[in-house]
């Protein structure tokens, strides 16, 4: 089995480097040197990066995972609650109300360095980050999000904002997920209306509540697995909102009738990014990226298939294949990769 193999080699790999390497604290390791990558548009580049804590030499024996695409798959995610640094950026839990789902919703919310200064009058661009399925706020917040922050900014690699960490589910103790959209109308579905919980209430909190710029261009949304292509959705619906998307291993389901909220088809359509890009310009307001594991065997093809839809359509985006997985291991040591670009297309005060 893959696990145990890269275990072991990780062992050893941990053993010879501990001999000339210093060890670090949760807050810098393993992300103070993001992995370079490469950019591109119309015609974008193939970006293979291989993570530090991977063996090259394992990529041709990798035995693929088999996971059934019909079905929705929930990854086991435990997330490590990170202490932040002393007189740097704050990252606390926070809760509203949202009038959507007529329910108290909860967050983290990271804030950069000198916010709290009472004095302060600065105005801030806002990340808003979505978690994968049946994930709640605490994903993003796991991988180190607010200490990675802290560090790209004191080494000026990226300019200071807020990023928001919402939760995808309004079950405490996890469950399948809502993937951020408006659900089906009953008698199909439930009519949750988690679309508008995330490009209205949430959004029009952080602006009444927080010092944001309440601009378009100053506002990102990005997320992982059912949260990146959420954030296809929330973009391309809504560009009036968000300017840039990120999509980092998006799932492309389509309304199959597995998961009864999408609705069918004909429903599912106003949200799907595939039909969205097929049938309107809104991407022409966009600064998009995507990005996936070569070794992603559950949405890899789809990703892949996206990608080569945007090229034909003439659609502007970044994409880049990294080496890794659909996991968390996977998002956790490209969190540097897509927090930088982030700040790099945010328009800051």
């Amino acid at each position: 089995m893959r696990v145990p193999v890269l275990l072991c080699l990780a062992g050893i790999w941990l053993i010879s480097c501990s001999i000339v390497q210093p060890t670090l604290p949760p807050s810098v390791a393993p992300f103070s040197t993001p992995i370079p990558i490469l950019t591109s548009t119309l015609t974008p580049t193939i970006v293979e990066s291989r993570a530090a804590f991977a063996v090259s030499s394992l990529t041709a024996t990798n035995t693929p995972r088999s996971v059934p695409s019909s079905t929705p798959t929930l990854i086991a995610r435990t997330p490590t609650l990170w202490p932040q640094p002393q007189g740097r950026g704050s990252c606390e839990e926070k809760k509203f109300q949202s009038a959507a789902l007529n329910q108290e919703m909860p967050f983290y919310i990271y804030l950069p360095p000198g916010y709290s200064n009472t004095q302060a009058q600065r105005r801030y661009p806002v990340l808003y980050l979505l978690s994968g399925l049946g994930a709640q706020h605490k994903e993003w917040y796991g991988f180190n999000a607010c200490g990675v922050m802290d560090e790209l900014i004191a080494n000026n690699k990226a300019k200071p904002m807020i990023v928001v960490m919402p939760s995808g589910n309004d079950n405490p103790a996890g469950g399948v997920g809502s993937y951020w959209f408006n659900h089906a109308p009953p008698p199909v579905s439930d009519g949750k209306r988690w679309g508008d919980y995330i490009w209205q209430d949430l959004v029009t909190y952080m602006d009444r509540n927080y010092r944001t710029i309440p601009a378009r261009t100053s506002r990102a949304i990005g997320g992982l697995s059912a949260g990146g292509q959420a954030a296809l959705m929330h973009g391309l619906t809504h560009p009036e909102i968000f300017s840039i998307v990120g999509a980092h291993s998006p799932s492309f389901r389509h309304a199959d009738g597995v998961i009864p909220y999408f609705g069918d088809q004909a429903y599912y359509n106003q949200y799907d990014p595939v039909w969205l890009v097929q049938n309107t310009q809104t991407w022409k307001q966009l600064t998009i990226w995507i990005d996936a594991g070569d070794h992603d065997d559950q949405w890899g093809t789809a990703i892949r298939a996206y990608h080569d839809l945007l090229v034909q359509l003439g659609v502007p985006h970044e994409f880049h294949l990294f080496y890794g997985f659909h996991d968390p291991p996977y998002w956790a040591i490209h969190t540097p990769d897509y927090l930088q670009w982030y700040a790099s297309k945010l328009t800051g005060q």
